[in-house]
């Protein structure tokens, strides 16, 4: 469903969006850490949802391609906690989370949401 064009707000909610998004990506840290795929799973599932806004449609079907691919995997693992309370992630699922949270930071780098981008270099700083 096409949203369209809207009548544009003076104001806006970067500061809170990008609050958001460290908030997530700091989550995100911390499970994979702890080795805890559900968790990181939720986190990058967030972090693509607030992200959605900045990709094109072809970001977003790859995206989605990759959250259909992880997703059982994490389910597998959650159903196997409940039943030995033992969290084991292996090496393939560990990296498909870890590709997928790389893929989201390069969204957010390219958006412009990472850093400012400068035309001119020598104003970076300003």
């Amino acid at each position: 469903m096409d949203v369209g064009k809207r009548q544009q707000s003076e104001f806006n909610d970067a500061v809170g969006y990008l609050g958001r998004l460290n908030s997530l990506f700091y989550l995100a840290d911390e499970a994979s850490i702890q080795m805890d795929a559900h968790r990181w799973f939720c986190a990058l599932m967030a972090l693509f949802r607030e992200l959605s806004t900045e990709m094109k449609p072809d970001e977003i079907n790859y995206g989605t391609d990759m959250i259909n691919q992880i997703n059982p995997k994490v389910g597998h693992v959650n159903k196997e906690f409940r039943k030995s309370g033992i969290v084991s992630v292996d090496n393939e699922l560990y990296m498909m989370l870890n590709d997928f949270e790389i893929w989201l930071r390069k969204i957010m780098k390219s958006a412009g949401l990472q850093l400012r981008m400068a035309d001119d270099p020598s104003r970076a700083l300003i």
